[in-house]
């Protein structure tokens, strides 16, 4: 069998992706028992499922990982691989088995005692795998501190950082935990990302206005057209954006949809 035609879990997580990150953490902490830990994850899998996997993953590192956190946390992001090409213009949410990783810290590290370092980690672990579930119980937590973060983050060099900050606010991210926080509570860090060069990063902001227009039209239309006045996106980008970013409320038929689609860009 083809590895296409296996189920995606299968083509994600398997025995040699379980090989490859043991071997990685064994590198930089010689005291991890990584043949025991890869018997104790793929024994299960046959009985998990694609989400399921990643949780028991997470389980199997917190057992074989040192009790410190800091410690444990430190020495999963030394033993990741580079990170992905922050030239690129566009990319995907990167290797599914490092997933463990960022869900690791936000079981381990949400405190206040932790939450500076736990944020520099999953900054870290984004640019190899998309942090953006992890960060959500982070959000909930400490909403402000979360919050002035990710602003400061739009300007990261990385667009994978970059993109977290708008996946990880949006209030219907697919197969994500739901947010406590306010619907719109994401507009002032898309503020900073509309006009952002990466195809990747302004994909989401357009998924983050659509999730918005499913609760206030309004706002999602008012924003879409403010950005596209201030020309500060190329006219192509900003077309794309509006398109993606109100296509519920163009297949709803809202009045003032078509005409901002339709609308000239400057």
């Amino acid at each position: 069998m083809t590895t296409a035609r296996l189920p995606l879990k299968d083509q994600l997580f398997t025995r040699e992706k379980v090989e490859l990150i043991a071997g990685e953490i064994k590198h930089v902490d010689s005291a991890f028992k990584a043949d025991e830990f890869v018997t104790m994850v793929v024994a299960r899998f046959p009985e998990l499922e694609l989400k399921a996997r990643i949780a028991w993953i997470t389980a199997c590192l917190e057992r074989h990982l040192p009790r410190n956190f800091r410690k444990a946390a430190s020495a999963l992001v030394r033993s990741l691989p580079a990170p992905a090409d922050p030239a690129l213009s566009d990319g995907d949410f990167g290797d599914f088995i490092y997933a463990p990783y960022a869900e690791y810290v936000a079981q381990r590290g949400c405190t206040a005692e932790d939450l500076e370092f736990s944020l520099a980690m999953l900054r870290a672990i984004t640019t190899r795998f998309s942090a953006e579930f992890a960060i959500r119980p982070f959000l909930d937590a400490f909403p402000d501190h979360v919050l002035t973060t990710l602003l400061a983050w739009t300007g990261d060099q990385h667009y994978h950082v970059r993109r977290l900050c708008s996946e990880g606010t949006r209030p219907r991210l697919p197969w994500a935990r739901n947010l406590t926080l306010p619907y719109d509570v994401g507009i002032p860090i898309l503020d900073r990302l509309f006009a952002d060069p990466t195809r990747y990063v302004t994909r989401s902001v357009a998924n983050h206005v659509n999730d918005v227009s499913k609760k206030n039209p309004e706002l999602a239309l008012d924003t879409l057209e403010r950005w596209r006045d201030s020309g500060l996106q190329q006219p192509r980008e900003m077309h794309y954006v509006i398109r993606h970013g109100a296509r519920t409320l163009r297949r709803a038929d809202h009045p003032r949809a078509p005409d901002l689609v339709s609308s000239p860009l400057t």
